[in-house]
């Protein structure tokens, strides 16, 4: 079983407690329209630089636009333009945020005896 069939299951039991819905099924399709709704307004807007849209303390969807740069091909000199690119990106916020595990400056040190 994949992972996000897991946690739909968890997600969609969790609505179904919320709104007291009889059947897992209803609930299941309020999650299935909540992404589909999600997804179609962050299409609808790919083309607005800077769209952003916040989820209460959950997160935020924001749309940034990237134009092409001038690269430097090596072997022949040339140089190019590359491709203008989108970029959707999530940030969570609140709870989720705190939770987030920080990999790097907070890693314990090894050390090696030579």
């Amino acid at each position: 079983m994949r992972a996000s069939v897991g946690g739909r299951d968890e997600l969609a039991g969790r609505v179904q407690q919320a709104f007291l819905l009889p059947t897992k099924k209803q609930a299941e399709q309020i999650v299935n329209v909540v992404i589909a709704s999600l997804e179609s307004t962050l299409l609808n807007n790919l083309a607005t630089n800077g769209f952003t849209l916040k989820l209460g303390s959950f997160g935020k969807f924001s749309v940034r636009h990237k134009p092409g740069i001038l690269r430097k091909i090596p072997f022949t000199g040339e140089t190019i333009l590359t491709k203008d690119r989108r970029k959707v990106r999530f940030v969570s916020l609140g709870a989720l945020r705190q939770s987030e595990q920080v990999v790097g400056n907070d890693a314990p040190k090894v050390s090696s005896s030579r």
